[in-house]
């Protein structure tokens, strides 16, 4: 069962990553290249989609990896450790996307996407350059998490 677990917690962690970082890398940016009526109509349905969904993701996500460091214990030392700081890692950039990009993520698609509000593209420039910063926060923890679990 051990196996079974850790692969779940990885997989599981890791295509959020993925996910993560595929909204970074390419939908943003090919977002961004659209013109502002047709980016608002994009922007908006999926800050909503993804808004509902990776509350979720991120909890199960967390709640894998923190049962994960218990089943490698002791977190003082070697991949409990590693493990308890992946955790640790994961819960701080939910802090940071609690208080940073939820309240513009949930300006965005609640936007009338017919008349914009006045500096949303201002808010999704943010946005993006704050989820930047999460996705390096989620790729450290993932490199931790991965590993913990298998060394």
């Amino acid at each position: 069962m051990p196996i079974a677990y850790d692969i779940a917690t990885a997989t599981l962690a890791a295509t959020m990553v993925g996910n993560e970082f595929a909204v970074a890398a390419f939908i943003h940016p090919q977002i961004r290249k659209l013109d502002d009526s047709t980016h608002a109509q994009a922007a908006a349905p999926l800050a909503a989609v993804l808004g509902k969904a990776m509350p979720f993701w991120y909890g199960l996500a967390l709640l894998l990896i923190a049962g994960a460091a218990f089943e490698h214990r002791p977190i003082s030392s070697g991949s409990g450790l590693l493990l308890i700081l992946a955790a640790s890692l994961w819960s701080a950039t939910i802090v940071f996307t609690i208080t940073t990009l939820v309240p513009i993520n949930n300006r965005i698609a609640r936007m009338n996407t017919a008349h914009p509000y006045a500096g949303w593209l201002k808010d999704r420039a943010r946005w993006d350059r704050l989820h930047q910063i999460r996705v390096a926060l989620l790729t450290i923890a993932l490199l931790l998490l991965l590993t913990g679990l298998f060394s």
